[in-house]
């Protein structure tokens, strides 16, 4: 029972199977869905990444090289105003100039083979032809400001922005220093771009482009007299980089970093001047003393890890992933590209759902099918689990009706199993004693019987005590007869009641059938309907099945019984309908009148053996009649010992029923 109970509770605990089954068309539905698009997008994220990755890297070595072109160019601006032959020649004759304190004899031979001192071709022919090749700079590009004329150790000779008409320098102007950084770079002879310097009055980033001066012209071997300097602002490079933004995607850009890890070139114009790797001591110390960016304080640091690694790298060119800002959440695919005129590095990036968004619209599009094939299938499995359940749950209400009308079929039939196992010892019981009492008062009333004929005959041949002791002996006969009757009466009650009971089990027994019958009914309902659900092929009833076993049975019986001969058909044995048509006059119960009785038995419930049934007459009348009376369990009841003083067999006397007999 305890099990049952917990069955139950586990059955009520799990899901209806409608909701089973919309489940199972939604897993069925969904399940290859999400196995083919988890498939897709993996494999297509790394192509994405990939197609990315080589995206950013053509986009970037495209604007790479049209940077490297434009400074490349713009270097080539100052080569071909320094090949003049007039730069070399001015600078020797003030370089002369600057001898004759020193050196007077070489400077004399310097400004003689120069013919500085000539008013056509002299140092002021010289000085003018330079001024024009300023002003023609300034025109190579408008991003050109200031174009100057210095001297090896750095002084600014001529200087040209274009507008005003005279282009001598002041020695005492300021605005015209170079760097010691780069005039080191320029006296060495080297062409050289200088670093990213930051006007806050035009508030425009500039560079310094420097080209130097030799001798060779005037056949004074490699010696550098002196350089040009142009400063060009980098607008240009500006475009080129704010053209990046989103040009690879939502969210993607581009900057430009120097070689201490410094952005210098940024459209955003916070980041500017800020550094993604770190930055050490002598680098900060030689950007604070140069003024380096415009600030001439230390430098606000981004640390970008990724990309500080990536920027220590000698490749020219190198991808990898990582934050776009120290704080950030996104992760970014980076391609990273040295410039080749300058020591500068690009740097383009775009952020990693930007590159797979073809994968992520793929997985939103596979999401938003799946959501509407989920509902769907929910529908589908609604509709179908309720068609499904519906048979099911009917029948398996049917189910647990029968088995509560099986439950109580089973404790009836327990009790009146238990009850009919009593009444049939009581029926046992009541007809031994009554079959032994009907004995007993059978041979008692035939003991009455025999004592008076014998009391008859000799009654004149007996003294007064013989027949003070028959007339005893008749009336404890009589006594035996009414308590045997007495007990008989009480054995019938007994057997009424047992009767009555039996009537009872009978009526519980024909209610369990009927209860059976009933269950056996709803299961066969159940059974229906559960084929219904499975479907196939439908099976024979078990309730027809068992009736023609039945049947089977019966005809073999009826064919070995010894009585088959005597009717005309099928031997049976009609079922009562009710217990009280066993009860039906004329009707043998149980068979007590189908045979002849049987050798009585010690009393029913008699507490132990009667006076009345064990007495014996001691003495003899005076003819020798000595009877002696013993009903005990299976003896005779008369004769055993009786004589008659004097007779014989032949006597008077004699009966052919036994007094007297020896």
């Amino acid at each position: 029972m305890a099990n049952r109970k917990t069955r139950r509770r586990e059955q009520r605990r799990r899901l209806p199977l409608s909701a089973r089954l919309s489940l199972l068309v939604l897993a069925a539905a969904l399940l290859p869905l999400a196995a083919v698009v988890g498939v897709n997008d993996y494999f297509a994220r790394d192509k994405l990444v990939h197609q990315g990755t080589t995206a950013l890297t053509n986009d970037a070595a495209a604007q790479v090289s049209l940077v490297d072109t434009y400074l490349r160019e713009r270097e080539l601006d100052g080569a071909a105003l320094a090949s003049l032959p007039t730069a070399p020649a001015y600078l020797g004759c003030v370089t002369a100039q600057l001898l004759q304190a020193t050196q007077p004899q070489q400077a004399f031979l310097l400004s003689q083979q120069l013919k500085c001192g000539d008013p056509v071709q002299g140092a002021d022919f010289y000085q003018g032809s330079n001024c024009r090749a300023l002003r023609v700079g300034i025109t190579r590009d408008v991003n050109y400001t200031d174009w100057s004329l210095h001297i090896a150790h750095g002084e600014a000779l001529l200087s040209s922005n274009g507008q005003k008409e005279t282009c001598v320098v002041d020695p005492k102007a300021p605005g015209l220093t170079v760097p010691k950084e780069d005039l080191t770079q320029v006296q060495q002879g080297h062409p050289w771009i200088s670093a990213v310097y930051f006007d806050p009055q035009t508030k425009h980033a500039y560079v310094n482009v420097y080209n130097p001066i030799t001798a060779e012209a005037i056949g004074g071997g490699n010696t550098v007299l002196g350089f040009l300097a142009a400063r060009l602002n980098t607008n240009y490079i500006d475009g080129i980089v704010k053209g990046e933004q989103d040009a690879n995607g939502s969210g993607s850009f581009a900057f430009v970093t120097d070689e201490n890890g410094v952005r210098v070139i940024d459209a955003n114009a916070s980041d500017r001047f800020t550094a993604i790797a770190p930055l050490t001591a002598a680098a900060q110390q030689l950007i604070t003393s140069e003024q380096r960016y415009g600030g001439g304080t230390a430098v606000t640091q981004q640390l970008l890890p990724a990309a500080a690694s990536s920027l220590k790298s000698k490749a020219v060119q190198d991808s990898f992933q990582g934050l776009a800002t120290p704080d950030g959440a996104v992760q970014y695919q980076f391609v990273r590209i040295h410039l080749k005129n300058v020591p500068w590095t690009y740097f383009v990036l775009s952020p990693l759902p930007t590159v797979t968004a073809v994968a992520d619209d793929q997985v939103k599009l596979s999401l938003f099918s799946a959501g509407i094939i989920a509902i769907l299938a929910v529908l589908i499995g609604l509709i179908v689990g309720r068609g499904t359940a519906g048979p099911v749950q009917s029948a398996t209400g049917n189910l647990e009706g029968a088995a509560v009308a099986l439950q109580k079929l089973a404790a009836r039939q327990q009790s009146s199993a238990s009850e009919q196992q009593w009444v049939v010892d009581a029926c046992k019981t009541g007809l031994d004693s009554v079959r032994y009492l009907s004995d007993a008062m059978n041979q008692a009333a035939r003991r009455v019987f025999d004592a008076s004929n014998w009391f008859h005959d000799y009654w004149d041949r007996l003294t007064e005590e013989q027949a003070r002791r028959t007339v005893q002996h008749l009336n404890e006969l009589a006594r035996y007869i009414e308590e045997a009757a007495r007990r008989q009466q009480a054995s019938s009650e007994r057997l009424g009641k047992a009767i009555t009971v039996t009537i009872q089990v009978s009526d519980q027994l024909v209610a369990g059938a009927n209860a059976a019958t009933e269950s056996a009914n709803q299961l066969e309902y159940v059974v229906g309907n559960l084929q219904r659900v499975v479907g196939g092929k439908i099976g024979r009833n078990a309730v027809d099945e068992m009736e023609e076993q039945a049947d089977e049975a019966d005809q073999m019986a009826l064919v070995a019984s010894p009585y088959a001969d005597q009717q005309p058909g099928r031997l049976q044995m009609p079922m009562p309908q009710s217990p009280r048509q066993l009860a039906a006059p004329g009707a043998p119960a149980n068979g007590w009148n189908s045979a002849p009785p049987r050798a009585p038995r010690a009393p029913w419930a008699a507490p132990g053996q009667s006076q009345v049934f064990d007495g014996s007459y001691m003495g003899t009348p005076s003819g020798g009649y000595s009877p002696s009376y013993g009903p005990a369990y299976g003896q005779p009841a008369y004769g055993q010992q009786d004589q008659w003083a004097g007779a014989g067999p032949s006597g008077p006397a004699g009966r052919a029923n036994g007094w007297g007999e020896r």
